[in-house]
């Protein structure tokens, strides 16, 4: 590793590193939909007022009608083409969830350098597919709320999004994707806590998705926790930033060292793959 992408290094961890709460520096795109999201955050707000924010956000407005008609929500094949109906349909939570995914996206779409663009993308993929298994299993393995699920699954890893949106300040880093991966997935942790908080998400969220790396061996899944461990085991989308980083050992070799049940999980898949596609197209669109 040369002198600069060392010190490059250091300067992103020594950044991030000792951040507090309210310290974080977001890319002004991302204002409308944190407001979107904190007034969503707000419990005293009825349907029709949520139904006025959605359709003042055309972004927004269009992945809740996608999701309200997704295959998940829409057994019946009966076409919602109004904010209105497809509010009702989806209901608080997962709204939460898509102004979630708009920040991701918008934090996504921050990034000012080819070489950040790749693995965000791909870091994208990944993080829709975990949202979309976590709601599919929820509602199939666990007694679990699947809505909260999908949230957790979703905001598992902003803040690796977050430290990519970073990494233009540290240009050098892009000079070695192995050492950006390895700095990033150090960070990961003290950054997804800082930011989950700054966005004010319930402890529950915060404290499953930190523990969402463990796994206790327990099936069906009793935990959100374990529920994202399982997820992340088994998306088709691997991680772009463990498959870089050679100190980690892939969740899916853990999860069968640490006796996940792959074949009813599998099962479970494969009998929900429509659901599962649709939830992926809703997010991702």
């Amino acid at each position: 590793m040369s002198q600069t992408i060392h010190e490059a290094a250091e300067s992103l961890r020594q950044a991030v590193g000792t951040a507090n709460i309210g310290e974080l520096s977001f890319p002004t795109s991302l204002d409308a939909s944190r407001r979107v999201l904190k007034a969503v955050e707000n419990p005293d707000l009825g349907m029709a007022a949520l139904a006025k924010i959605v359709v003042a956000e055309p972004l927004l407005s269009a992945k809740v009608i996608r999701l309200a008609n997704s295959v998940a929500l829409n057994p019946t094949n009966q076409t919602v083409r109004d904010v209105r109906h497809a509010v009702m349909r989806v209901g608080m939570d997962p709204i939460k969830g898509l102004a979630m995914v708009l920040i991701m996206d918008q934090l996504r779409q921050s990034q000012r350098h080819s070489g950040c663009r790749d693995l965000s993308n791909r870091l994208w993929e990944r993080s829709v597919h975990v949202a979309a298994l976590s709601y599919v299993l929820a509602r199939k393995l666990t007694k679990l709320n699947a809505d909260e699920v999908m949230f957790a699954g979703i905001v598992h890893d902003l803040g690796r999004f977050y430290l990519l949106s970073r990494v233009a300040d540290f240009p050098a880093l892009l000079e070695d994707t192995v050492v950006l991966a390895e700095t990033i997935n150090d960070l990961a942790g003290h950054a997804t806590e800082i930011v989950l908080n700054e966005l004010k998400l319930p402890a529950s969220i915060v404290d499953a998705v930190l523990a969402s790396k463990q796994f206790s061996g327990s099936m069906p899944p009793a935990s959100l926790s374990d529920l994202l461990f399982i997820a992340g085991a088994v998306s088709p989308r691997p991680d772009p930033f463990d498959e870089l980083d050679a100190r980690v050992t892939p969740m899916a070799d853990s999860a069968a060292t640490l006796g996940l049940d792959q074949s009813t999980v599998a099962e479970v898949i494969a009998a929900s793959g429509d659901e599962i596609y649709s939830i992926v197209i809703a997010l991702e669109s």
